[in-house]
This record gives structure tokens, C-alpha cells and sequence, in this order.
């Protein structure tokens, strides 16, 4: 008996020493789970404050001008061609035309397991030529550069990390350039695209069509004034979202050497 009883006490133990390791590892598999879409989501909130760029408001080159956030406006029908849509493309073209752009932007970043957002302010950059570049200064200084090559990210000890542009399956930042520039042929590819207008108020609703930007972004929310991109919203679930608040914009900015050499590639 003592011997059975013995045996019985290490089937025991090894029982409980394989729940605590499938505990362990199930912890472990949901620890990844939470840091990659952390991550994910930190990714797409770097990538999408570059939405408001080409969309500030009309003013001398070198002149910022502060913003005004526009009022809330509920989400549109769908955008599917006809007079309506050519509208848009009137609006866009304008947006298009104002040039290189320079503004600051306000980040707030919200995760299931924080109470409070993670606010992000710095200053983002776009030029046709260059692509675009975010400088994000607070709480941690990083550059993030996306352009025709790929995806770029630069840390304050100068560390880089490159992605390049995989046209089979594209990235966030493989649309991001064709919706900060209003390519609606090429926005109809990977979105369905809802839009509204009241006033000078006006909001674009994109729902990702490919199962890659799926997974990336359930639905992202552009709302504008006039020619200004004011404010982004985009979600990766219920509980996980971004919103990003342009402020002080110039247009018609002409980059100097140095300032293409630090903020760009």
C-alpha cells in the first residue's frame, strides 16, 4: 500500500506539474497574442496619422495654421460611382493640389488592457517626391518613413528596421500612400468606401476588403473640414482603437536638403 500510495502521489504530481506547464503555456500563448496586436495596432496608428497628409489647410508656404476639429457627422452610404462620387474626386483634387505638406498631430491609443490612453504627439511630413515621414517626439522619439520602397523605422540611437513593399500582399503601408493621395481607383480595390457630407463637414468610412488589411484594421475613419483632414479614427476591434487629431498645418512647404536627409530616405 505505502508503495501504491507512493506511485498514486507522483501520478499526482505529475499531473499537477503538466496543468501548471499547459497554464504556463497558455499564458504564454496569450501574452504573444495581446504583444502582437499591441504591436499591430501601434503599427497601424504610426501608419495611419499619415492619412491627414496633402489635407491641410490652404495657407502661404511656411505659414501654419491652427485647427479647428470639426463637428461629429454619422457615417455615409456607399461610394460606388456616378455624380456623387465625382464630387469627391473634386474635393480630392483640390486637397491634392495644395503640395508638400508639414503639420503637427496629437495620437491617443487605446488597448483592453489599459484604462487610459497612450498619447503620441509629434510632427508628420509629406512630399510627393519622398513619400511620407512621421516624427513622433513624445513620449519617445522614432521616425517612421513609407514610401514607394517599403516601410522605414528609426529609433532615437539611430537603429533602423526596413520592410520592403510586397505588392502580392500589401501592408497597411503599402495602401497608406494611395489614401493619403485620394486614389480612388486604387482605394475601390482594397476598400469598400462609405462617404457623407454636411456642410463643410465631410467623413470617408473604409472597410478593408482583403483579408490581409483584414486582420490589420477593421475599419478606419477619416473626418475633414473644407480641404483639412482633421481627425482619424480607426479601430482593430471593440476594445482597441486610435484616434489622431491634426493640428497646426502648412502647405505648399518647400523641404530643404537637410531637413529631406533627416526626415526621409
Amino acid at each position: 500500500m505505502a508503495m501504491e500510495d507512493g506511485v498514486e502521489n507522483e501520478n499526482e504530481n505529475e499531473n499537477e506539474n503538466e496543468n501548471e506547464n499547459e497554464n504556463e503555456n497558455e499564458n504564454e500563448r496569450r501574452g504573444r497574442y495581446c504583444s502582437r496586436g499591441r504591436r499591430a495596432m501601434a503599427g497601424v496608428g504610426l501608419l495611419l496619422v499619415g492619412i491627414g497628409v496633402g489635407a491641410g489647410p490652404v495657407g502661404a508656404a511656411g505659414e501654419a495654421e491652427a485647427a479647428v476639429m470639426p463637428a461629429e457627422i454619422e457615417t455615409g452610404g456607399p461610394l460606388l460611382g456616378g455624380p456623387a462620387e465625382q464630387a469627391w474626386r473634386e474635393l480630392f483634387g483640390r486637397v491634392a493640389e495644395q503640395g508638400n505638406v508639414r503639420a503637427t498631430f496629437t495620437e491617443r491609443r487605446w488597448f483592453r488592457v489599459r484604462k487610459e490612453p497612450v498619447v503620441l504627439r509629434g510632427e508628420l511630413r509629406s512630399a510627393a517626391e519622398h513619400g511620407l515621414s512621421l516624427h513622433y517626439a513624445a513620449p519617445q522619439e522614432q521616425l517612421l518613413v513609407v514610401d514607394a520602397r517599403g516601410l522605414l523605422m528609426r529609433d532615437a540611437a539611430g537603429r533602423t528596421r526596413q520592410m520592403a513593399a510586397d505588392p502580392r500582399a500589401p501592408r497597411m503601408d503599402a495602401v497608406l500612400l494611395p489614401v493619403l493621395r485620394f486614389d480612388l481607383e486604387a482605394l475601390h480595390r482594397y476598400f469598400t468606401i462609405r462617404a457623407n457630407r454636411a456642410g463643410a463637414t465631410w467623413r470617408l468610412d473604409f472597410v478593408p476588403k482583403t483579408p490581409e488589411l483584414a486582420r490589420q484594421l477593421s475599419t478606419l475613419t477619416v473626418v475633414g473640414a473644407d480641404l483639412a483632414v482633421r481627425r482619424l479614427e480607426f479601430r482593430r476591434g471593440a476594445d482597441q482603437r486610435v484616434v489622431v487629431e491634426i493640428g497646426a498645418t502648412e502647405t505648399g512647404v518647400v523641404f530643404g536638403a537637410e531637413e529631406l536627409k533627416r526626415y526621409f530616405r
